[in-house]
């Protein structure tokens, strides 16, 4: 299951995403099955008897009873799947209010997926008690002569299904869905090797806690719950004790829940962050190259690899490289390179654009003090607006006498101070009701929207700063025509006017070190994003720097490359 694509293919964005999701969903369908054939081989076991053990382990999977079981659980891991997809492929919205965000979590695709979720939890529950066999087999039982009983023991795991669906999908599927790039990609075996265990361990210390909140909830509402599933189907209740062994099964199969969904975002992790390697040059209409694919916001997962290739290729590719140090024939033009470069600074200054709009909209948050009233200039009294002014000059000369004029009936009007400080008790009065309402809590714009927006797409600067720069250093000996040499000043400009934008993101009080901690994303991704422009002006500086005083750059850009290159 190998996915990269060479340099010479041409393929198309669709192309890319269906073959990568292809392998996603069979790997995460594919490993239900897996779950369910090792839980039926221990729950067979049989140490004295082994070849027994493994003959009716054999024996249940190949029974058309037991496919008919499957069928429709991997029908519903794989609708589940292909949904879950969106959110990994296509661009999130992010909600600037918080009415925006309630919004949201009620949409028509987080619909559907709770459901699903809900109903994988309870199938998953009810499909190994099925094929593992013993007391919890069947939910009813043949009691007290031709009657049914209710076989509690399984009402209360399957019951346990569906509380592990509702949980897992409020606690931990809307709030984490972006995907992680190692910083060093390795084959898919080992990184399976060497995810599983800890994915495993994790599952059963995270089931610990909706296991807990289950017991407590069917202490409570388990009798009512009972006794309307009784009365709805005419069954009997018989006294049976279960025993502690029952709670060992909750913990064992919310872990299993757990584990089959980590599994399922662990593959999409796996395949979509796969590097590939894009074409350089763009041969249909519809085919995609490297330097559009950088600025393919739609497309959030073909950017992040667009960009991600860009840094591999800077580093790691010289024959690569030598496409953008190449002009075209006939015509002598770069177009490679003038391609790449329009897209990167593009792609820089938009993102520059929305960290100062993000740093304005906190600043604009924080109480502002009054404005101070301008000193006022003398004017004379009303009385005397009618005498000569002795200090004007006029070239006509000077009248003798006093024109008097009939002055209309003044106006009354109120003082601009009033004015100001009744229109100041207005807007005061009209934040308090706001606030007392909750009108500014649900419908107010949250100034940190545009951050964690900014912040979650750090891996595309974090990559094409460093990718621009490094094929900038390397144009020194590789570029025999002087064609990034054109374009270093731009470059240089705007990456220091990007480090200076993430500079003043630095004084967000939300993301100071004792406030959002060493482990908070947003944390990490601003320290990793401006590093990461540092060390580019700092590669820059250390291969150009006898000449930089030779490029037409400001004084404030060169004395910042300065510091830069002193530190």
């Amino acid at each position: 299951m190998n996915t990269n694509l060479t340099s010479q293919q041409s393929f198309t964005y669709k192309d890319l995403l269906l073959r990568k999701l292809y392998y996603s969903v069979v790997c995460s369908v594919l490993s239900q099955l897996v779950l369910l054939q090792i839980y039926v081989f221990a729950s067979n076991l049989n140490i004295l008897h082994p070849v027994q053990w493994i003959l009716s382990t054999f024996q249940v999977f190949t029974s058309i009873s037991t496919w008919l079981f499957i069928i429709p659980f991997m029908t519903i891991i794989f609708a589940q799947s292909i949904i879950c997809a969106k959110d990994y492929v296509f661009k999130p919205s992010y909600c600037s209010t918080r009415f925006q965000k309630l919004i949201s979590v009620f949409s028509v695709h987080n619909l559907v997926l709770l459901i699903l979720n809900v109903i994988v939890g309870a199938t998953l529950v009810w499909l190994f008690l099925s094929l593992g066999g013993g007391q919890y087999q069947s939910l009813t039982y043949q009691c007290k002569g031709q009657n049914y009983c209710l076989q509690e023991g399984t009402f209360f795991l399957i019951l346990s299904g569906f509380w592990m669906g509702l949980y897992y999908f409020v606690k931990v599927y809307i709030s984490e869905k972006h995907l992680s790039f190692p910083v060093v990609y390795q084959r898919k075996v080992l990184q399976m090797k060497a995810q599983l265990l800890p994915l495993l361990k994790e599952s059963f210390m995270l089931s610990l806690a909706p296991t807990a909140y289950f017991i407590v909830l069917y202490y409570v509402w388990g009798f009512t719950l009972r006794e309307g599933f009784i009365s709805s189907f005419g069954l009997l209740q018989e006294e049976n004790s279960n025993g502690i062994l029952i709670y060992f099964y909750l913990w064992t199969f919310g872990a299993i829940y757990y584990f089959n969904m980590n599994l399922m975002r662990f593959f999409f992790n796996l395949f979509l962050t796969e590097p590939i390697q894009f074409p350089l040059f763009k041969e249909t209409n519809e085919s995609l190259c490297l330097q559009e694919s950088i600025n393919m916001s739609s497309l959030p997962i073909v950017q992040n690899l667009a960009c991600l290739d860009l840094h591999n290729l800077a580093q790691w590719s010289k024959c690569r490289r030598r496409a953008f140090f190449t002009l075209s024939q006939p015509g002598g033009h770069p177009h490679n390179w003038n391609s790449l470069v329009e897209n990167v600074l593009k792609l820089f200054n938009e993102y520059t654009e929305l960290l100062n709009k993000s740093t304005l909209s906190v600043e604009k948050a924080k109480p502002s003090v009054p404005p101070i009233a301008p000193p006022c200039t003398f004017q004379s009294p009303d009385k005397f607006r009618n005498l000569r002014n002795m200090t004007m000059v006029s070239d006509n000369g000077l009248e003798d006498f006093v024109n008097v004029t009939q002055e209309p009936l003044p106006v009354f009007t109120l003082p601009e101070t009033v004015v100001m400080k009744l229109k100041q008790k207005i807007s005061n009065l009209i934040a308090i009701l706001k606030a007392v309402l909750g009108i500014n809590f649900f419908f107010g714009e949250l100034p940190q929207a545009n951050i964690q927006k900014c912040l979650a797409n750090g891996y595309l600067i974090i990559w094409t700063s460093q990718g621009i720069a490094d094929i900038a250093c390397s144009s020194l000996v590789e570029d025999p025509f002087g064609i990034v040499q054109k374009d270093l000043p731009g470059i240089v400009t705007t990456l220091v006017q990007l480090k200076q934008s993430l500079e003043r993101l630095s004084k967000v009080p939300t993301l100071a070190r004792k406030i959002a901690g060493y482990d908070d994303f947003n944390y990490r991704m601003k320290a990793a994003v401006t590093m990461a422009v540092k060390r580019s002006l700092f590669s820059i500086c250390l291969s150009f720097g006898n000449y930089l005083n030779e490029f037409p750059l400001s004084k404030d850009v060169l004395s910042h490359l300065n510091t830069i290159y002193k530190s």
